[in-house]
């Protein structure tokens, strides 16, 4: 549930107020720059497309629908603007689990243990050895809640490889912590 305060910078952003857009923009700026670095795993990269997100985010704020949350909605065009620039670069891209959008919940207070600091850094090595198709569907499918027909179309391909592609990718995880992490 959207609280108040945004709630009004939403509607003035969509009559074209560009101070409440800029409100937005700082709430938001950390968790769209940390999915556009899940994806990229590259800070400047990162911060391109975090850029292009808020731009697109802008021009489209008009068509915005207030039954859908609105973190989610623009994570979405941050998706989307990631797999439009991996695919314009398309070029081998690390992946990394071990981003800020992770802590985001976490008080600043709290330590996380170090073996889970471990599993992450095992987690990352993992799927940076996976193809970038692979890494995508992954972080489509199991991070951002995406269905198997949502992945597919956003990757291009049929439904039935991506089933395959998650599943081998699945698979190739499993195999590389079984040996990397003792459980």
């Amino acid at each position: 549930m959207k609280n108040e305060v945004e709630q009004q910078w939403i509607e003035k952003a969509q009559q074209g107020d560009a101070l409440a857009f800029r409100q937005i923009v700082l709430h938001y700026a950390k968790a769209v720059n940390a999915l556009a670095y899940r994806y990229t795993a590259d800070a400047q990269h990162a911060e391109d497309i975090a850029q292009d997100t808020f731009i697109k985010a802008f021009q489209a704020m008009s068509r915005y629908r207030d039954d859908y949350k609105f973190s989610t909605w623009l994570l979405r065009i941050t998706t989307n603007a990631s797999i439009d620039h991996l695919r314009k670069t398309n070029r081998q891209l690390a992946f990394s689990l071990d981003t800020e959008d992770q802590q985001i919940d976490v008080p600043e207070n709290h330590q996380i243990p170090e073996k889970q600091h471990e599993l992450q850094d095992s987690l990352s090595h993992a799927m940076s050895r996976l193809t970038d198709v692979e890494r995508l569907a992954i972080t489509m499918k199991h991070h951002q809640g995406y269905s198997i027909a949502e992945t597919a179309e956003k990757l291009n391909i049929k439904s039935n490889a991506c089933k395959q592609t998650l599943f081998r990718a699945v698979q190739k995880l499993r195999q590389q912590l079984t040996t990397e992490v003792s459980i």
